[in-house]
């Protein structure tokens, strides 16, 4: 804390202007006691751990005194962290230098915050907070603006702006993003205010160019929360224009300041209608002309711009029709001049005598080629008959080799079957269903089942006798 001398006046965040009753946080706090103290001859006081003592003091600061208030200082010891976070220290100069921890967290830093150096003069919004392990109090910085007013102010935050929507690639518009104006526009929108004198301006030049209907989209175009105005009338022409001229006449980079404003560039870089900014004079520059499809230097030029010149057509069309007429003309004079050439070459006797002997031709020709059709047809049956006895001897041939081979497999097949030995005097024996293939496999009394080469017998086993080798 600073000692004498070194007041720190610290202004609620909701202070609307610099002449605000100022909270004066004395080194001391009045009318607080950390305990209750008894008279000195009663006791000693009581032995605190360090960790009492960081509660006694954190419960000293947590008061609305020290909560939600607005302090302006330069800066000072900024020292930047790969972390995000940002530790530096709030002075200013008077008859002592009183200075003042600070540390914005990641979370904060990164919603809108200017690049921040040594020597900045800013307002800082935050809360008061004791930080134990270091023993030491720091202000928790919640928001950061520049201190500036007027337009130096102004200016710092249209170049905020700038960086802001650059980074979210709102400005500039790439080329390759902005789309061609209607050559032809059925509509034009019109976004400014119905008093003032562009509106008139741009309704008399398309009224002497080109007429067409024109629908304006009310709006302040300066002032407080113009910028809102300006955003729906644009969101408002979306799907009912053609083309939108963004007007406002001229004036001083405050009465502009408005069209700086985010939420005026992002309504003009996510129109889908092509939009001409054309906001003050050719020498203004606004952050909405870098987010429009084309920029007009005046709202006449606007209006220009956005219709085609009526006097321009008509006369391009009437050198159109001048090429196009003397074009025809020239080939109509060719034209018959060749006829006339063609008529002075042909006799008609000659063309009479021509055509009979291309008749005579023709009649010859027809007769050739019938003949020759005829002989090819005849020649192409003849070559078809001889395949096709050709291809039915091959065929008789191969079936006549296919049933002998037949036969022999079939000779082969009747040969492996296992009743053809039982012609010969064999027999095949079954027990319980089994083909019975050694002696072993039976018992005396067994019932068995003998298949001959014609028929079949039932027998009973009455003694069983096995070969010596087995």
């Amino acid at each position: 804390m600073a000692g004498k001398g070194q007041q720190m006046q610290l202004r609620f965040c909701d202070a609307e202007s610099d002449n605000s009753a100022a909270n004066v946080i004395e080194p001391v706090l009045e009318n607080f006691m950390l305990g209750q103290e008894e008279p000195l001859e009663s006791r000693e006081p009581a032995v605190l751990s360090v960790s009492e003592l960081a509660k006694r003091i954190r419960k000293v600061i947590d008061t609305p005194l020290l909560t939600g208030i607005c302090v302006q200082g330069e800066i000072t010891g900024y020292r930047p962290q790969s972390s995000g976070h940002m530790y530096f220290s709030l002075s200013e100069y008077g008859g002592d230098k009183a200075t003042m921890p600070c540390v914005m967290w990641k979370s904060a830093a990164r919603i809108g915050v200017f690049p921040v150096k040594d020597g900045v003069l800013v307002r800082a919004t935050g809360y008061v907070d004791f930080y134990a392990p270091y023993g030491k109090i720091q202000f928790v910085i919640k928001k950061l603006e520049h201190a500036l007013s007027g337009k130096a102010g102004l200016c710092l935050q249209k170049e905020q702006w700038k960086i802001q929507l650059t980074k979210e690639g709102v400005i500039p518009r790439p080329t390759r993003n902005r789309r061609s104006l209607p050559i032809f526009p059925h509509c034009v929108g019109i976004v400014t205010s119905r008093t003032g004198s562009v509106l008139q301006d741009i309704r008399n030049v398309i009224a002497r160019h080109y007429p067409l209907p024109i629908l304006l989209a009310h709006t302040a175009v300066q002032g407080d929360g113009a910028h809102i105005q300006i955003a729906a009338a644009i969101a408002l022409l979306q799907g009912k224009a053609d083309v939108i001229i963004l007007a406002r006449g001229g004036g001083s980079f405050e009465d502009l300041f408005e069209f700086n404003h985010p939420d005026v560039v992002r309504a003009v870089a996510a129109s889908a209608v092509p939009i001409i900014s054309a906001v003050g004079h050719e020498t203004d520059t606004t952050l909405a002309d870098y987010a429009a499809d084309c920029r007009a230097p005046t709202p006449s030029a606007a209006a220009e711009t956005a219709v085609p010149n009526r006097s321009v057509l008509l006369q391009q069309l009437e050198e159109m029709r001048r090429q196009i007429r003397d074009t025809l003309s020239g080939c109509f004079a060719a034209e018959r001049n060749i006829l006339a050439d063609l008529r002075g070459w042909i006799d008609t006797a000659r063309l009479v005598r021509k055509l009979d002997q291309m008749h005579q031709q023709t009649v010859d020709l027809t007769k050739r080629l019938t003949a020759a059709i005829s002989r090819r047809i005849a020649a192409e049956r003849n070559a078809y008959i001889v395949l096709g006895g050709v291809i039915t001897k091959s065929t008789k041939t191969q079936i006549a080799t296919a049933r002998l081979e037949l036969l022999a497999q079939k000779e082969i097949i009747f040969g492996r079957s296992p009743y053809k030995p039982l012609e010969r005097g064999y027999a095949l024996i079954w027990k319980d269903g089994a083909v019975v293939r050694s002696a072993k496999n039976i018992r005396t009394n067994d019932r068995l089942c003998l298949r001959l080469a014609d028929g079949e017998a039932a027998t009973v086993v009455e003694s069983i006798t096995y070969d010596r080798n087995t």
